[in-house]
């Protein structure tokens, strides 16, 4: 027995509750854990909300990030954060509406870093209109966003995936994924089924590659989704996100989730009911 163990020992019980969570309270939160230690993890819609909290996570975990997002300057700054702290980081400024600008994106990530682990697709944003104000070429883009972009950076994780022998694709989706929506938001909520169907389907389609699925539906959370919010019924004015959840809550409960077997969950303060 070591002589800090003994005088452990000696101390009374608050003492010793007092010193495991002074160590507790200067120990790295789950830092480097080897589920994501140098893997490599391609983060869209990184600049702000989830993706940057995912980015952060990831980043305090060990893993070497590729940071996509169509407004590049707050990932930028993430990135020279996360360099600065002697983490691994690169930023690709991509609109993810336009399949050209899509094309080889993982491919790019691979070439970089040898290797694509982690995809998390996460950028998204949000078009409100009712369906009888609908602009079909606006409904349309949302749709490649949310949806049609999550599908190509999946098929293309699934190629670098397979030869690697494995690999994760994560896709925020949303508690309207499987909930009526409020009026408005019907146009987002489609995307999010959209999701789910095409994601828990591929899930069952990827077991034999190693290739692991799952699907995120948070309730609201802080994020910049009003600000982004286009059509007819969007009010930039009004933040309805600013009283929603820390997204760091349900990064964390990301993370924790996709180190197990459930497709579809809800991390937050939804799944924690």
């Amino acid at each position: 027995m070591t002589t800090y163990h003994r005088k452990m020992l000696q101390l009374p019980l608050p003492g010793v509750l007092l010193v495991w969570l002074m160590l507790w309270l200067v120990a790295p939160a789950q830092a480097d854990s080897p589920a994501f230690k140098d893997k490599v993890a391609v983060v869209t819609g990184s600049s702000y909300g989830l993706g940057r909290e995912l980015a952060l996570l990831g980043a305090s975990e060990g893993m070497k990030l590729v940071l996509v997002d169509v407004r590049p300057e707050p990932s930028q700054q993430l990135a020279e954060q996360i360099r600065s702290q002697g983490g691994q980081a690169l930023v690709l400024e991509v609109d993810l509406a336009d399949p050209e600008q899509r094309a080889g994106l993982i491919e790019r990530a691979r070439v970089e870093y040898g290797q694509v682990d982690f995809l998390f697709n996460n950028a998204g944003y949000s078009y409100l209109a009712r369906l009888d104000e609908m602009d079909m070429d606006k409904a349309r883009h949302q749709m490649e966003v949310n949806f049609w972009a999550y599908a190509d950076l999946a098929q293309q994780a699934i190629a670098v995936m397979r030869e690697q022998d494995g690999g994760t694709i994560l896709n925020v989706s949303s508690i309207l994924g499987m909930r009526p929506a409020p009026a408005n938001l019907g146009h987002y909520a489609a995307t999010k089924h959209a999701l789910h169907g095409l994601f828990q389907s591929a899930a069952q389609e990827l077991q034999a590659d190693n290739i692991k699925i799952f699907i995120a539906a948070p309730a609201g959370m802080r994020t910049h989704i009003s600000r982004h919010s286009t059509g007819p019924q969007a009010n930039p004015e009004v933040d309805r996100a600013a009283d929603w959840e820390d997204p760091a809550i349900a990064a964390r409960d990301i993370f924790d989730m996709i180190q197990g077997e459930q497709v579809v969950f809800n991390p937050g303060y939804i799944g924690r009911q």
